[in-house]
């Protein structure tokens, strides 16, 4: 996977840009531990898929509450102060998960640090519309991309873990060392000269909220990430548990989910400007149906794995693509607080309905209510055309 950016950016950029590309691998690793370790966590804490769910969801309810307030601190400041701090935090808060089998214990630090990924969401995201040549999601892509390498890489060190009978926990005390080398990385890294923008405090988030395409961007993250962490972190669950598949395997399916997402994003890094790029949102939510609807029918372990790869492809573009279109139409740092606040409202609302219902239900009939969730993000994108400004060249205030 090359991290290679354009020449035409300048150096100092570039290497920031390296930092946070590496950055978002390390927090996609983490994402994808969480979902590769949940056969081991319910087995050996003694969970159910109800209180696995409720713990789970504690990160998602931290980064909600989170990205909405950093949005706003952020907008005309330098992030690298907070972004340090917010490295540091969920590195620490990571290290203390599944060292107690309470679950009390395991909802405060999966909330501290769901609260730390939060404000790295917003900062790196702000970051990159900063120095992304307008009109282009190039270097969106091509971030996303990093966090899905990181994700791939989560669950085959816990697949590797287990193979050599060492504990599942040591992967997240792993996590924490890899956060804290970030932290250091970051001291000697210079960020850009803050931009002041227009849509700075409470009253600039609340006119955002006016904004019909804004809440529409909202609307299509909302279901995307409910659904594609709702499959992260219960994939390898119904690989056992339906197809059959071992603990080791079943962990790995998780990173074939996620490989599908980094070749995807890969892909869209390379391509050029897309003038309608809701109409691309609109063609990734008709393979993420497909390929659900394909691995719900599926019945041994090849097949339902091929369906697991084009789920990563219908999911790659969808995230990097409507923060895109956010950073390029408002060009605020609120603005990407808002709609990372919407990812926070899906990932801990969505992921916990699964649970219920599979829970209630079984695992199976779990799947089948994220089906639906793309067929909204389907409706979403169609709506959204006519109300964005077709990307252009020409410069929108872009710090390059």
């Amino acid at each position: 996977m090359s991290t290679s950016v354009p020449q035409r950016m300048a150096p100092a950029h570039r290497w920031l840009f390296v930092l946070l590309w590496c950055g978002f691998a390390v927090y996609g690793a983490v994402l994808t531990t969480f979902g590769a370790t949940v056969p081991r966590i319910i087995q050996d804490l003694g969970w159910s898929y109800a209180t696995t769910g409720l713990v789970l969801a504690a990160t998602s309810v931290g980064f909600f509450f989170s990205t909405f307030a950093v949005g706003l601190l952020l907008e005309g400041t330098n992030p690298k102060g907070v972004y340090i701090i917010a490295v540091l935090g969920t590195g620490a808060a990571l290290s203390l998960f599944g060292r107690s089998a309470s679950p009390l214990v395991n909802i405060v630090v999966c909330f501290a640090s769901g609260a730390g990924q939060g404000v790295i969401e917003v900062a790196t995201q702000y970051e990159v519309v900063r120095i992304e040549k307008p009109g282009e999601s190039r270097l969106m892509n091509l971030l996303h991309a990093g966090f899905s390498a990181g994700a791939i890489v989560g669950p085959v060190g816990v697949g590797a873990l287990m193979q050599s009978g060492l504990s599942w926990k040591i992967a997240f005390p792993a996590c924490g060392v890899l956060f804290a080398l970030l932290a250091l990385w970051t001291l000697v890294t210079r960020f850009p000269a803050p931009e002041r923008g227009k849509h700075q405090g409470p009253a600039g988030g609340v006119a955002l909220l006016r904004q019909p395409v804004l809440l529409l961007l909202c609307v299509v993250i909302v279901l995307y990430v409910g659904s594609e962490l709702g499959a992260t972190n219960w994939v390898a669950e119904y690989l056992v548990r339906i197809i059959g598949a071992s603990g080791p395997v079943s962990a790995l399916g998780v990173s074939v989910l996620w490989g599908g997402m980094m070749i995807g994003r890969t892909i869209l890094s390379r391509a050029g400007q897309v003038r309608r790029q809701e109409f691309l949102v609109a063609g990734l939510a008709l393979i993420c149906v497909a390929a659900l609807a394909g691995f719900l029918a599926s019945r041994s372990l090849l097949p339902a794995v091929a369906m697991i790869f084009a789920l990563g492809l219908g999911y790659s573009g969808l995230y990097p693509i409507v923060m895109a279109i956010a950073g390029r139409t408002f060009r605020s740092s609120a603005a990407v607080g808002i709609v990372s606040t919407s990812a926070g409202l899906g990932s801990f609302s969505f992921p916990f309905l699964l649970a219920a219902v599979s829970q209630a239900a079984g695992l199976r009939w779990g799947f089948v209510t994220l089906t639906v969730l793309p067929l909204g993000i389907l409706v979403a994108s169609l709506t959204m055309i006519g109300r964005i400004p077709p990307a252009q060249a020409q410069s929108t205030g872009a710090a390059v």
